[in-house]
């Protein structure tokens, strides 16, 4: 005779599973001022006040960043969340959910925190345990950004369907709909001119995970299976919103970025410049333009950056962030000796395009 109990009804289950997963998730609880550079306001009710550093933030406060001005919160889950010039943002603590009204902003999630969602406005961008990216602009489209991390991050459009995204790509949502653009971002270039890296004198937890992609994105270029391309090379032009959310993210202007060669990494058989027939490259193979010799990646890709570079000037050359040494003077990047925090191999980089859409 069979246990009737054994049985258990489709929608109880998927409610005890939500549960489950619900209290395995922190809560964000609060947050601190860890860094305040310039004008940064806290409104908390009708309450407006300048903020202050080791200041508390909870789900309560809206922060606001004027003209050049940055901060960085620190949350009691160990959360580190760092918000550009021109940024509002709240939270919702215990959904685990950043409001991000308008700006930048990048956020480090500790893994087995129950990850994180960032809602740009009917539009979200969710991961677990990793480093992101999101930006919204005036008109509000909403980007969202994967740094690293050893799964996929999950974009959901306005209509409900939801998109994949790897490390070192972004996802941008027009504010009139439609399917998202994936494009795969250089993640040297992203590193040597974002201010939410260059502003702060402490390194971005995540930092040698994210060194780990840039490594691996150089050595796709090294074998030719992807290469460095500029905005017209991964069909953009200048009225495209992903222009706008990298110059919110790296502090480019949209000139400066339209009028750049090795923003974006896309597949070698479309790479401008690529002489037909030759299989040889007319583009200097490089993976950022700041970047030197010595910056702590794999030997074939350390080789390609080397060859293609001018000879360093005296001094240290050491450009990558997170790519200093310990007290022993033994590198601690990603791609380094043991020891070092290093992203399992992944298949090599193709070309940036969405993953089927499904619908919820």
């Amino acid at each position: 005779m069979k246990n009737k109990f054994n049985l258990i009804p489709l929608g109880i289950l998927l409610t005890l599973v939500t549960a489950q997963t619900c209290l395995a998730a922190k809560e964000l609880k609060s947050g601190s001022f860890a860094v305040v550079k310039s004008k940064v306001e806290r409104t908390q009710g009708t309450t407006k006040s300048m903020a202050k550093e080791k200041e508390s933030v909870d789900e309560k406060s809206v922060v606001d960043t004027g003209a050049a001005s940055f901060t960085q919160l620190d949350f009691s889950d160990a959360s580190v969340l760092r918000l550009g010039s021109n940024t509002q943002f709240s939270f919702q603590s215990k959904e685990r959910i950043i409001k991000l009204e308008g700006g930048s902003m990048i956020m480090n999630v500790p893994p087995g925190n129950g990850g994180i969602m960032v809602d740009g406005g009917g539009v979200t961008g969710a991961v677990s345990g990793t480093t992101i990216m999101a930006s919204k602009d005036k008109q509000g489209n909403f980007s969202f950004m994967v740094l690293e991390g050893s799964g996929t991050g999950k974009v959901t459009a306005r209509d409900g369907t939801i998109t994949e995204i790897r490390p070192g790509q972004m996802a941008t949502l027009d504010i009139a709909g439609g399917s998202p653009k994936v494009i795969a971002v250089n993640m040297d270039s992203l590193r040597d001119n974002s201010p939410l890296f260059s502003e702060f004198e402490s390194a971005m937890p995540g930092n040698e995970k994210i060194q780990a992609v840039a490594d691996l994105q150089a050595e796709d270029i090294q074998t030719e299976v992807g290469s460095l391309q500029g905005p017209a090379g991964v069909g953009l032009t200048e009225t495209s919103p992903v222009i706008l959310a990298l110059s919110a993210l790296t502090g480019l202007s949209v000139d400066a970025i339209l009028g750049s060669n090795n923003m974006f990494v896309g597949d070698a058989s479309t790479a401008a410049g690529k002489e037909s027939g030759s299989g040889q490259s007319s583009t200097p193979l490089y993976v950022s333009e700041n970047s030197g010799p010595n910056d702590s990646r794999q030997d074939s890709a350390k080789a390609m950056v080397a060859s293609s570079l001018p000879s360093p000037s005296v001094g240290n050359t050491d450009t990558a962030a997170g790519g200093g040494e310990d007290a022993a003077g033994t590198d601690t990047a990603a791609g380094g000796n043991a020891g070092a925090d290093t992203q399992a191999p992944r298949s090599p980089l193709a070309a940036p395009t969405p993953a089927q859409a499904t619908p919820v």
